[in-house]
């Protein structure tokens, strides 16, 4: 199984392949999908021929055996349930082993990481290429905005100077969520138009990108999240609630950290959730225990003040950065 960083899988994906193969992807996020969505709808001009659910490997399976006797097989991509003990595996590794090799058309198997505990080097051993994939972290990430702008060919000419401003003025904007950076690009490619004339409205903003910007401590990232809260009606008060149920998790976190000096132990045992998990990781590099004290001292008249601010956003972001900035 080949671990992979996120934008090298975005290359091995979209590279054009000689004969038509499997690919296991393991990772949770969804940009490859959609990467293989848009490759085959390019190529054949139809969309991709899904399966999901409980039956999707069997249902692939079948499809594949039709061969080309009545249509032409278009590639598949085959989505696995997100839960699957020991014995399923194994119920659908026999359906897997009766597809006949070589394959007619390629086909792109999906699950989430969780599955590297499942599956065996030797189980997928001369069918398919499996890649383990992990969120991309912050210098990833960048990287990734970069070369799905890249897939567009007019930006594609922009100066390197230009492409980095705007893959980079994107994961700010969509707090790091590739799949509206690429669909932000591709309505700049396809409307001719520039960055900002390609936001439509204001981007749905809540409490936890202010959280994903507290997190890093950067000082103009939160005032841009309130003040997008605010274009987006976001109420003042349920961005306090949103970060006081953040700052809780680290407060668990970092206490569990102290006690097993293993990051990963600590996230184990709060029940921290992996999606979580890369927000939290940057806050515990950047917040304070005493920052954290400030801030929970501070709240319940925190709460009582934003009922009457006439400027609410404007003035939590304002106290936001006193109690984490300093």
């Amino acid at each position: 199984m080949q671990r992979i960083d996120a934008s090298k899988l975005m290359q091995v994906l979209l590279a054009t392949e000689k004969t038509p193969a499997i690919k296991f992807i393991l990772a949770d996020n969804p940009i490859y999908k959609k990467i293989i969505e848009d490759k085959i709808q390019n190529q054949s001009h139809k969309p991709a021929q899904i399966f999901s659910g409980k039956n999707a490997v069997v249902d692939y399976v079948e499809y594949a055996a039709t061969g080309t006797l009545f249509f032409a097989l278009q590639s598949s991509i085959v989505v696995l349930p997100d839960k699957l003990t020991a014995k399923q595996w194994e119920e659908e590794k026999k359906f897997l082993s009766r597809l006949i090799m070589p394959i007619e058309s390629s086909a792109y198997f999906f699950a989430p990481t969780i599955y590297r505990n499942l599956i065996k080097e030797t189980d997928l051993q001369n069918l398919a290429s499996v890649y383990l994939c992990y969120e991309p972290n912050d210098i990833e990430l960048y990287k990734c905005s970069e070369f799905l702008l890249s897939r567009y060919l007019t930006l594609a000419k922009k100066t390197n100077k230009e492409i980095t401003e705007i893959s980079h003025l994107a994961i700010e904007c969509y707090s790091g969520d590739l799949v509206s950076c690429d669909m932000h690009f591709a309505l700049m490619e396809k409307a001719g138009i520039g960055f900002a004339d390609a936001l439509v409205g204001t981007p749905e903003v809540n409490g936890f990108h202010v959280a994903e910007a507290l997190a890093r401590r950067d000082l103009y990232l939160i005032e841009l999240r309130m003040s997008q809260c605010e274009a987006c009606g976001e109420d003042a008060g349920s961005v306090f609630m949103a970060l006081v149920y953040f700052l809780k998790q680290l407060s668990l976190v970092m206490s569990s950290f102290e006690e097993t000096k293993n990051l990963k132990a600590a996230f184990e045992k709060t029940r921290i959730p992996f999606p979580a998990q890369a927000r939290l990781q940057k806050a515990i590099q950047n917040i304070t225990k005493d920052q954290l004290i400030r801030f929970f001292i501070a709240a319940p008249k925190v709460e009582m003040n934003l009922r009457t601010q006439k400027n609410a956003h404007k003035w939590l972001a304002a106290e936001l950065i006193g109690w984490f900035l300093n």
